[in-house]
């Protein structure tokens, strides 16, 4: 009788799961975690920094010597600014006339929006089998030879600092220090610079001002296409043009390559008129 009223006892005074250890208020967890974001807003700083020094101006051109110029694109998931689900970009040599391609779709670490989505018509489920970003990336990061020029549409912004949140993050899982800060021309940045009055700088008007029209919107390989196709009409007759700039269209493949991509008024004006004279 005195056992079992003992027993009930002790199971009644038991301690609680987790009993003795220490819990930490509230307050203390949210400063810790405001704390966090603050020291996470001050890394984002520091690297926008870093990569807005590497911008090249238009004066400062002609005075650069790459090894080859790339140009590039990411698209993202949508949530986070450093879920990149598809790298797409070309690299043209200086010392050749060779065009290098790069294009890989990734495996989101998230999900995808609705509004990317509708955007590239991409799905989770496209993606499901394709490798993650933590192989892809240094795939890329092969691909770009460190003393190489990078051109992009808004890739300071956008494009370079996703690469370099990604890395921060596959950086504190790896115990490395990996950046990703080239050389690079925004071709925004240098069409609010040749031309002060537009009202748009978006990618897909500033082509249609030349008289090009992408056929496909919003996916990796084909905006890395136009956005040096808009450096190029850019810079035609311009003063500041670099004689090392790669013609693309003039390099081996490099018409049919574009031309599977974007149509040009221009370029169909001529072929008509081609055949009316024959």
């Amino acid at each position: 009788m005195i056992a079992a009223i003992l027993h009930r006892y002790r199971r009644c005074c038991r301690a609680p799961p987790g009993a003795g250890r220490r819990v930490e208020p509230e307050s203390i967890m949210r400063s810790k975690e405001q704390e966090n974001k603050r020291r996470q807003r001050r890394r984002k700083k520091q690297l926008e920094r870093a990569i807005h020094a590497q911008s090249v101006s238009l004066e400062g051109r002609a005075e650069l010597h790459p090894r080859g110029v790339v140009s590039f694109d990411l698209e993202m998931a949508g949530a986070f600014p450093d879920d990149i689900i598809e790298i797409g970009a070309i690299r043209m040599p200086i010392a050749s006339d060779k065009i290098e391609v790069f294009r890989r779709l990734i495996r989101p670490r998230t999900f995808i929006n609705r509004t990317v989505r509708n955007m590239t018509g991409l799905t989770k489920e496209d993606l499901r089998d394709k490798s993650p970003l933590d192989v892809i990336l240094p795939e890329f990061l092969d691909f770009v030879d460190p003393e190489d020029l990078v051109v992009g549409h808004a890739i300071g912004d956008n494009d370079i600092l996703s690469i370099n949140l990604a890395l921060m993050r596959m950086n504190h899982k790896n115990g490395t220090n990996i950046r990703f800060c080239p050389r690079y021309l925004d071709t925004v940045r240098l069409a609010q610079q040749l031309l002060p009055k537009r009202k748009k700088y978006n990618l897909v008007a500033l082509l249609e001002s030349f008289g090009w029209h992408t056929k496909k919107k919003h996916r990796a390989f084909e905006d890395a296409l136009a956005s040096y196709v808009l450096l190029e009409c850019l810079l035609k007759d311009n003063e500041e043009k670099p004689d090392w700039l790669p013609d693309l269209l003039a390099r081996e493949g490099g018409r049919s390559l574009v031309c599977q991509y974007l149509d040009c008024e221009a370029e169909e004006a001529g072929e008509t008129d081609e055949k009316e004279d024959g």
